[in-house]
């Protein structure tokens, strides 16, 4: 399995005053690591600096019982002291703290990778309400200094949630967590604001657009552009989806061809289907918002025929209260992928998905994004997508002496309406 920070296979920040910081007590008690649950495998690592290979000699690898003494909540603990100039930070010091026993001893040299101690709930967390088997981590920069941020080296953000997948590979994570099952993606757009794309550590589903609740104009996401260039450009994009507000089927399939236009193929592309606008009143009055579940079903249909056509995976994104009376999104579901959205802790696991989406991160819990960020995990691997495994480019020349012209330029904007003029594997061009 690959390694998360400090496990390997799947890892979890599990509750919020797990988190780094001001967690606890209503934000007034300070908490220096972060508590990591690994879902997978219960042995803790020495982890690696955002991908690059670190090491260090274990100065402490003991128990403390004595509750006079500033480490007794630790339990069974590991401290590494890392070599010098690793690693750009302050971090000197690694802690590895209520284990269920350990795996080193003192005087030790340990490289990332190898095995420190079993996870556990010693020390004061065996009084945690309610308790449960995790490690503390905490980096500093002196011994007995204040913790400093520890998520580069955790392999997670401070934030809620599952990070990282349950695959056969033994390369390590990095600080990019992928889109296998289990993995954390998000969804962004214009709400997100300006992203540094190079700092974000999840893939992401973008938006392409949305069709105004009022209007009924097609409108490209403000940040489309930039979210494209920048998700693709760091490898972080997933797919895309689209904020349907269509009211025939017509509508529903020019919102799949206004996507095209926009977005390479290839990926997949999700219908949003939910309210359009809700008043104070907590009235919809969204342009779609009437329509029965059997119409809004009809314009989800066509749009992701439509949009099977034009090269994506096409499927279906809501929540759950919205998939049971206004959309049949588990019939849709029989034939697409779905997306469901649905923050309870007892969530409605019948209804099928492909992603769940499952939290909003703190206003810039997510590295790289200022805002509240939604988090999905996904649940099953989404289909494989068709592509060409050899990028061989072809230009398709047309020649207005063979065709006539206004045949010619015909058959262009119709290889252009669908990509191919400028793909990353076709090419056409008008020859005049």
């Amino acid at each position: 399995m690959k390694q998360t920070g400090i496990f390997k296979g799947r890892v979890e920040v599990r509750y919020n005053y797990g988190r780094f910081g001001w967690t606890r007590g209503g934000g007034k008690t300070w908490h220096g690591g972060i508590d990591i649950v690994g879902l997978d495998d219960a042995t803790i690592y020495m982890p690696f600096y955002m991908g690059k290979k670190i090491t260090g000699t274990v100065v402490n690898a003991r128990i403390v019982l004595n509750k006079s003494n500033r480490t007794w909540e630790w339990g069974w603990y590991v401290c590494v002291k890392l070599d010098k100039n690793q690693t750009p930070d302050t971090v000197n010091y690694l802690y590895f703290c209520h284990c269920a026993s350990l795996l080193v001893k003192q005087g030790q040299k340990v490289s990332s990778g190898d095995a420190l101690a079993v996870m556990g709930n010693s020390g004061n967390a065996a009084d945690a309400n309610p308790p449960y088997k995790h490690c503390h981590l905490e980096t500093r920069a002196t011994a007995t200094g204040t913790g400093v941020d520890p998520t580069k080296y955790a392999g997670v953000q401070n934030t809620v949630g599952v990070y990282g997948s349950a695959d056969q590979s033994t390369e390590p994570a990095g600080n990019v967590t992928g889109a296998g099952v289990g993995a954390t993606i998000i969804d962004v757009s214009k709400h997100q604001g300006d992203i540094d794309w190079a700092k974000v550590p999840y893939m992401a589903m973008v938006r392409i657009g949305y069709r105004g609740y009022g209007s009924g104009a097609l409108c490209k996401d403000e940040k489309f552009d930039a979210n494209l260039a920048g998700a693709k450009g760091n490898g972080k994009l997933l797919g895309f989806y689209f904020f349907s507000q269509a009211v025939t089927e017509a509508e529903a399939r020019a919102e799949a061809e206004f996507c095209a236009k926009l977005a390479p193929g290839g990926y997949p592309l999700f219908f949003d289907g939910e309210w359009g606008h809700t008043t104070k009143t907590g009235a919809h009055d969204g342009r779609a918002d009437s329509l029965s579940k059997a119409q809004r079903t009809a314009c989800a249909k066509a749009f992701c025929e439509r949009s099977a056509e034009l090269g994506f995976t096409p499927g279906v994104y809501t929540f759950t209260s919205f998939a049971t009376t206004n959309i049949d999104y588990a019939g849709l579901c029989a034939t697409w992928p779905g997306w469901l959205a649905d923050t309870r802790t007892n969530y409605d696991k019948v209804l099928p998905r492909y992603i769940h989406q499952y939290a909003k991160s703190a206003k810039g819990g997510v590295e790289g994004i200022a805002t509240e960020t939604d988090l999905n995990k996904i649940i099953k691997e989404l289909p494989k997508m068709d592509k060409p495994t050899t990028p061989t480019k072809q230009i398709i020349s047309l020649d207005p002496v063979t065709l006539p012209n206004a045949a010619a330029m015909e058959f262009y904007l119709l290889a252009k309406k669908y990509g191919l003029d400028n793909d990353r594997y076709y090419h056409a061009k008008y020859a005049d």
